[in-house]
């Protein structure tokens, strides 16, 4: 009898190991990527969450969304998971057209790291999360040869720690190659914003005319300003694009709300 207690004991052990490491993300490639080992459906299935995955992607320290890169830029590629769930995972990596890993993949924010899987950059989650927002930068090739695919595959769980009851999505994102010259008009200046990430208030290191809040999907926020400091508080956390005016100069800065 006590044979078989030690036998259960070291499965459900070995069993909440497991669930443990899936949920501070995978070490394989299951982003749905072409030759991957699948996506988070091939485990989590049987959930009505309403799992939606949106991504946004901007060249760093700039406002508009892109749809094609250049050489050599940096970009960043925000994902918002979406879902009724306590527990929200995700992979996401940049793949050329031939399927291979291209340019350089780095800075995951908080809750999520960087992989190396299938000869692939991966991110992925370090932790569950409520929110489901993550972001990391993707820096182009110097010498690249046409448009990359950003595949990302997520999944909304139920938080029983099964993979029963759980709802997986995945989404892909074109950019095609921009080979034309010049850089962006909403170039960065120098202003920084404190801290960051912030609670209840951003300060701003000198006085604006005028700013616009938006979130990583392009929605607009209503927020108290007075000229250096901006009332957070009524922001749901997240990240954030801050773009101020000032006379003739203008910029955009990159928050988080926690």
């Amino acid at each position: 009898m006590r044979k078989n207690y030690i036998i259960v004991s070291a499965m459900s052990i070995a069993g909440a190991l497991i669930m443990m490491s899936s949920s501070s993300g995978r070490s394989d490639d299951r982003t749905g990527a072409p030759s991957s080992s699948g996506n988070c459906g091939s485990c989590h299935s049987g959930g009505t969450q309403g799992t939606s995955i949106n991504v946004a992607i901007t060249e760093k320290g700039t406002f508009n969304v892109a749809t094609s890169y250049k050489a050599g830029k940096t970009y960043t590629i925000a994902i918002a998971v979406q879902g009724t769930s306590t527990a929200k995972g995700f992979q996401s990596t940049v793949l050329d057209a031939t399927n291979k890993k291209t340019g350089t993949t780095a800075n995951p924010t908080s809750g999520s790291r960087l992989i190396s899987a299938n000869s692939r950059d991966i991110v992925v989650q370090s932790s569950p999360s409520l929110s489901g927002i993550w972001s990391y930068e993707w820096t182009a090739p110097a010498n690249p040869t046409g448009s990359v695919t950003i595949y990302t595959a997520a999944v909304a769980a139920n938080g029983t720690g099964s993979d029963n009851g759980d709802q997986a999505a995945t989404t892909s994102n074109i950019l095609t190659l921009d080979a034309t010259s010049g850089t962006s008009n909403n170039s960065l200046a120098s202003l920084s914003a404190f801290p960051n990430p912030c609670n209840d208030v951003l300060q701003l290191s000198k006085e604006v005319d005028q700013i616009v809040v938006t979130g990583i999907t392009g929605a607009a926020y209503t927020v108290d300003f007075s000229g250096t400091k901006i009332n957070t508080r009524t922001l749901p956390q997240g990240f954030y694009y801050l773009k101020w005016t000032n006379g003739n100069e203008s910029g955009i800065i990159k928050f988080q709300k926690i």
